[in-house]
């Protein structure tokens, strides 16, 4: 290897995020990872303030819940300590 040169690493957890997952447009980039639709625990912020628990799915409408087979779910950066390289 010399100095400078890229290094090719798969997304160690990548068969994690796609196991049965319905194919979807996107190029796998090993810097990114897809997310499932999940239910996310109500919880309180340390100031007190409560947040119930919602379903989240990508789309940004919590009244509507989809499934991976519905269009769920989204590409979000993988965690680098960088908040610079993040999606908005």
């Amino acid at each position: 290897m010399t100095e400078g040169e890229a290094i090719a690493s798969p997304n160690p957890f990548h068969h994690l995020f796609t196991a049965g997952a319905q194919p979807f447009e996107h190029t796998i980039n090993p810097e990114q990872h897809f997310v499932h639709p999940h239910w996310v625990n109500g919880y309180d912020h340390a100031d007190g303030v409560h947040v119930d628990g919602y379903w989240r799915d990508g789309d940004g409408d919590t009244s509507h819940d989809l499934q991976v087979e519905d269009g769920g779910g989204y590409i979000q950066t993988n965690p680098d300590g960088s908040l610079f390289n993040n999606f908005g």
